[in-house]
């Protein structure tokens, strides 16, 4: 692991109260800043945030009101679609691990500890074929994405998305 990526391991965002909002949580977060001072586009692959996030760059969020014809709406479905798998990683994730299943009570750096292990092992046991909890294994094909010289935002990029892969 390189430093730059041991320093995002190393820096967690539990520390977070539960008050405080996802979309600041985020952005004040290593990851969130390293995104922002450092990403240098779609090459580098891009993160889906549902509407409480701005939309940005390497943040793409679902359009609040598509526009009829230009793939929008369908990017929206697959947007969704696409957060519903991660939702379903992480109830993978609570079965596989049973500490991940409700509140874990020990000090916030510890907890931090043991949400990264967890992250850790369930990659090892991807990797090694071990079966899933009561879950179907999730297949990767990503399509590739065709070179994007358009305005470096997110709503440009996300129109990028929308017309490349969902317009009729």
């Amino acid at each position: 692991m390189d430093t730059d990526s041991q320093a995002l391991v190393d820096s967690p965002t539990a520390r977070w109260p539960v008050s405080a909002h996802d979309s600041h949580v985020f952005r004040t977060s290593a990851i969130g800043q390293h995104l922002e001072n450092g990403y240098q586009g779609i090459g580098q692959g891009v993160l889906l945030g549902d509407s409480g996030y701005p939309c940005r760059q390497f943040l793409l969020t679902p359009y609040r009101q598509p526009a009829a014809g230009r793939g929008q709406a369908r990017f929206n479905r697959r947007h969704c679609s696409t957060r519903s798998t991660i939702e379903r990683t992480f109830g993978i994730w609570k079965k596989r691990f049973h500490i991940l299943g409700s509140e874990i009570r020990m000090k916030l750096d510890k907890d931090c500890r043991i949400i990264i292990a967890c992250g850790i092992l369930h990659n090892i046991a991807i990797i090694r074929n071990e079966p899933d909890v009561a879950e179907e294994q999730l297949i990767d094909n990503q399509p590739q994405m065709p070179p994007y010289n358009g305005p470096q935002d997110g709503k440009g990029i996300r129109d990028h998305f929308a017309t490349t892969f969902f317009a009729l």
